[in-house]
């Protein structure tokens, strides 16, 4: 997805969050904010994808807070209450009809964790009191079925992580791909950056159990930066008989690329996002791209 003028204010919003995580010297804020809007305005381009820019700046913002992972006790917190909902979870899915879908939707509601942007989680509580009604939304796109027809003949399938806390959500997703005759692969962050999981999150969880095999996007970027992604990553893309793709920042990167199929499985809560994807904000989302 390319940059639009009303990213501007939404990346700077984030860039003020994280230096209310690090620090309450005002002082301190307001020299990196000085800094990084003179970032921005070199940066800036509506032909570049919304990524590649959030990437410099969130770098250059950690670097100026020298600070490699500010969000870090948000992302322990968000996994605690994702665990602490996790039994009613595979209740709601063990009582469905369709276990993948339901599976699904209740990751999609997970996905509702992403702090320091409007429309989404102001804290990792509010995922306990609102899941239920992002539940009961449903999906208002939902190409559940026609990702299924994907799932079958050993299958190569990439699912590539997002944020903390969702992806107690994104292992039960998993299990429930695993019964299908696949081989799957979970993608998720080698380092730390904004509330996404990393490495040792998912292994912490237990993914490792669970999936065929993980791999990283490589280094420090917001979705993926497909410039410079590791080699392995760029094969098992390109042999991908479905790839998988959570969250709207790896959206806004590999919608910039050709690979597919694609499945995108996000709550939109950006404004942008959604007239790209053609769906209102505010709405959980499971489209296929072909």
């Amino acid at each position: 997805m390319k940059m639009k003028p009303r990213c501007v204010p939404c990346l700077l919003n984030r860039v003020l969050f994280e230096c209310e995580l690090v620090t309450e010297n005002e002082e301190e804020i307001a020299s990196v904010m000085k800094q990084v809007l003179q970032k921005m305005a070199e940066n800036y381009s509506s032909t570049r994808s919304s990524a590649e820019i959030a990437t410099e700046i969130h770098r250059y913002t950690y670097e100026l807070l020298g600070n490699s992972d500010p969000y870090k006790k948000l992302k322990d917190k968000s996994n605690e209450v994702a665990l602490s909902l996790l039994p009613k979870v595979k209740e709601i899915i063990e009582n469905s009809d369709d276990e993948l879908h339901t599976a699904i939707l209740c990751s999609i509601a997970g996905n509702s964790i992403d702090f320091g942007i409007a429309g989404s989680a102001s804290k990792p509580e509010e995922l306990a009191t609102k899941f239920d009604w992002y539940v009961q939304q449903g999906l208002y796109h939902d190409d559940v079925e026609r990702m299924r027809k994907y799932l079958k003949g050993g299958s190569e399938v990439l699912y590539f992580t997002d944020n903390c806390g969702e992806i107690v959500f994104d292992r039960v997703v998993c299990e429930i791909l695993k019964t299908y005759d696949i081989h799957l692969t979970l993608v998720c962050k080698e380092v730390p950056i904004l509330t996404d999981a990393t490495l040792e999150d998912v292994k912490k969880l237990g993914f490792d159990e669970v999936v065929d095999e993980i791999i990283t996007t490589g280094k420090f970027a917001v979705g993926v930066d497909v410039r410079e992604m590791p080699e392995v990553l760029r094969e098992k893309l390109n042999a991908a008989s479905l790839i998988i793709s959570k969250g709207m920042a790896n959206y806004e990167a590999l919608s910039e690329t050709e690979y597919a199929p694609i499945a995108h499985l996000m709550r939109v809560k950006c404004l942008s996002i959604a007239e790209s994807v053609g769906v209102p904000q505010g709405v959980n989302v499971a489209k296929l791209y072909k």
